[in-house]
Formats: structure tokens, sequence, C-alpha cells
């Protein structure tokens, strides 16, 4: 396969996500799914608020570390570079949060996210969910930063969700890693609670990537677990902290031999209060009536299956204009 070829396949694949994630006008009603071409999840029933997720497999873990070990790092992030930046921005609910609804951003087909609220009444807004933009610092030499804010912090003034960033590392619009972390609350940069998975199978995405694929997910999403709280073949790989000049914002930083030093990746951020890596990608996980939407003009409005989540455009690294 020629270079010439090859280029071309990875800006049909970065044209499509991008597209896909630019401003979108009010939606009008979809036609619903024809159920014979569907192969429903095991997902509750729309018109409930699941209680459990579909069953998955469990995450295969990362190597242990005795009760009595302790984590020794060796090197730890400093403060984010002050050049360099790639800046992305995201739909946000603000203005209509008492209104139980998005005006834009929540296409779930394509897998984009526009949904702090509750099930079902929408009446419950997530400002700690609410994704309004941030920048990605690919320029340190060991490290990939990553400042995420957000639209505010909950009623107790912390950020009680999972926040993570979704990396794809080979650019075919397929995720390759999975960086969680739950409920950070120091301003220090630490590795408690933050978790690397990884698709060594290559499942995500079913046959279409990133698309909803109408039979259904087949595939275990981020399946294997490599780093926990500083526990795997690395204990340096990924740390998380509180910004300290921003209450609103949360930042990641990860190690580049992660991804093998690629110089091109995409990243995309996400919230939610609960994000499973077993059901990536979520829109082949769940079908659109099952899953809901945030837009009052669709006709699977209100959220239902999938809410109180919010993921970002990805953002494209190490691409010359």
């Amino acid at each position: 396969m020629n270079k010439l070829y090859i280029s071309f396949s990875i800006i049909l694949v970065c044209g499509m996500i991008l597209s896909a994630c630019s401003p979108q006008p009010p939606a009008q009603p979809a036609a619903p799914q024809a159920p014979a071409t569907e192969v429903p999840p095991a997902a509750p029933q729309a018109t409930e608020v699941p209680t459990t997720a579909p069953a998955a497999p469990a995450p295969t873990t990362a190597p242990a570390a005795t009760a009595a070990s302790t984590v020794q790092h060796t090197t730890v992030p400093s403060d984010l570079p002050t050049t360099g930046g790639i800046p992305f921005a995201d739909n946000t609910i603000t203005a209509q949060k008492d209104q139980q609804r998005a005006l834009n951003g929540d296409g779930f087909t394509d897998g984009r996210m526009e949904r702090p609220f509750n099930a079902n009444t929408m009446d419950v807004y997530s400002p700690f969910l609410d994704i309004t933009g941030g920048t990605i610092y690919p320029t340190d030499p060991t490290f990939v930063y990553a400042n995420i804010t957000f639209a505010g912090r909950d009623s107790n003034n912390a950020f009680s969700g999972k926040y993570g960033l979704e990396l794809d590392v080979n650019l075919d619009g397929r995720g390759d890693f999975l960086i969680l972390v739950i409920s950070p609350s120091s301003p220090d940069w630490t590795t408690d609670g933050v978790q690397v998975f990884s698709d060594a199978n290559h499942d995500i995405g079913g046959a279409v990537p990133y698309k909803a694929d109408s039979s259904g997910a087949t595939g275990d999403g981020y399946e294997t677990n490599v780093f926990d709280s500083g526990k795997g073949s690395d204990p340096d790989t990924a740390w998380v902290r509180l910004s300290s000049t921003d209450p609103n914002s949360i930042q990641f930083a990860f190690k580049k031999s992660l991804i093998n030093n690629k110089k091109s990746f995409m990243v995309g951020a996400w919230a939610g209060l609960d994000i499973n890596p077993a059901l990536f990608d979520y829109n082949d996980h769940f079908t659109h009536a099952q899953a809901g939407a945030a837009l009052k003009s669709n006709i699977y409005y209100p959220i239902k299956a999938v809410f109180d989540m919010d993921n970002s455009c990805r953002v494209a690294v190490g691409f010359v204009s």
C-alpha cells in the first residue's frame, strides 16, 4: 500500500470524526430504527432508568502489588506548558439547564454525548459533568498534558463523577486507550484512583468506527486494565490533579511511552456519573431508542438509559495544516 493511499485514509477518518463533532443545528426528528436490523443489547427498557449497566466482562486487572508494597514514583509531571497548547471547545447545557434539553451537541448515532442530566425527567442538571472545553499540550518530551474545563462543581463543591481521556493512537477512528479517574480531589499530581484501560483485542467501534452499528455490539470494549493507581509496568504512566488556577478544571498527564511515543494521535474528553470501559462504544451497546436523546426535536427525547454523561469532540494532535 503506497504512502499516498495511507495518508488519504488517515485524513478521511479524521475528517469524518471532526465533521461529526462540528456544531450542529437542532436535529430534526429521526426515523425510528427498523427493529429487524437491530439486535437489542442486554439493557433496561427505554422507558426505565437503569439500576445497573448491561452485563459486561470485567476488565482484566493490572499486575497486583502486595498489601505492604508502596508505589515508588520516579517521574512526576510538572506544571503544564505555557505554549504549544491545542484548544478545543464543547457544547454546554448552561443556558438550557432549566429547559431540560440540549440545543445541539447530542448526536448519539455519531458518538456525541451532550446529556449532563438525570434520566427521563431531565430536571437535575450536573454542571460537574458538563464539559465546556479544554486544551491538550503535546510538546513536553515526557508527558502529554490535558486541561479539561467544566461548567461548575457539584453541590458539595467537588467533582463527584468519573472523568477521562480516550486516545485513538493508530488514527482509525477506534479508541485504543481510556484513561479514567473517579472523583479527583487533590491539587497535587497523584496516580491514586487513576486507571488506564486498553482494547487489546481491537473490537471497539464494531463494523463502523464511532458510528452506531445496526447489528449492535459484539465486543467487550476496553477489556484490559494496564494501570491502576500506580500499579502496572510503569508506576508513572498516568496522573491527575485539580487545577490551581481554575476551580472548574481537571488536569491530566500521561506518559508518551503509553502510546509508543506516537507523534500523531487523537484525544477526546469524557465525563459521567458512571463510565463503563466495557460499554465502549456506547452507541453500539445501546440503540438510540434505549439511550434516548437530549434534543427535544428528536423522536427519542428525553434521555433514558444513557444519562449524566458528556464527551467532547476528538482533538487531532501532531497534524500539520
